[in-house]
């Protein structure tokens, strides 16, 4: 099986308005299964698992520290639900989709369906260790994103919190020593944002069923082989 757990959507403002579901389908066409994590929501999760087989339920928090956390989920339902917790604790603030970039909502056909004017380019008010405990306490999977690169862990921490966080996100070699190091599982994704960077970094894994927990399962037991450009891979 293999995988891009990182992909966003027309949904997150720093993302290209090409990233709707029928694009999406065709740029992920050698890969099994997608991770839809947009910023701070999942409110466009269910149009994409319409056109995909397996995709995992997801978004992209960010913490007050400006550390941003994946956080993925069996069922869309929880991942709406911790959606709903989390625009409690944006600013209170309408979006400004000129200036700071468009959040779509979309249906599976590729259509627009409205704006969401919450400031998902901002962090709540939320410490990581709440968000950690908020998503663990909702059935969630947290994977520290990008870890080492401006608002990852590494970058706004200095080293890893011990929390219930057991895998992250690396892009480079040094990430992957330094997530060893601290006894997390290291991953690569791609952090998609255009069509054509979905897939360029992926894990392939070895999961009997198409379950999502069962792929996450395979993860933490280390059964899975890091692909893509990664060119520290050899």
């Amino acid at each position: 099986m293999k995988l891009d757990l990182h992909v966003h959507t027309c949904l997150s403002p720093c993302a290209d308005l090409l990233m709707v579901p029928d694009v999406v389908k065709d740029f992920s066409e050698k890969l099994d299964a997608l991770g839809i994590a947009d910023h701070n929501s999942a409110k466009n999760v269910r149009a994409f698992s319409r056109v995909k087989e397996i995709v995992v339920p997801g978004l992209e928090i960010q913490t007050v520290e400006d550390v941003h956390l994946l956080c993925f989920f069996t069922k869309i339902e929880n991942a709406l639900k911790v959606t709903e917790i989390v625009y409690e604790h944006l600013p209170k603030i309408r979006h400004d989709h000129e200036r700071a970039g468009y959040q779509l909502l979309v249906n599976e056909k590729g259509e627009y369906t409205g704006y969401e004017d919450h400031p998902l380019n901002m962090p709540t008010d939320l410490t990581l260790k709440e968000v950690v405990e908020l998503v663990v306490k909702n059935g969630g999977f947290p994977v520290y994103a990008h870890a080492e690169r401006r608002f990852g862990v590494l970058f706004q921490l200095g080293f890893f919190p011990e929390l219930e966080v057991y895998v992250a996100e690396v892009v480079s070699e040094e990430g992957k020593i330094l997530a060893e190091k601290a006894g997390l599982r290291a991953i690569v994704a791609s952090d998609a944002h255009r069509p054509e960077e979905i897939g360029k970094r992926y894990i392939e894994i070895s999961c009997e069923g198409k379950r999502i927990e069962k792929i996450f399962e395979s993860i933490l037991r280390g059964e899975y082989r890091l692909g893509g450009v990664c060119p520290w891979l050899g």
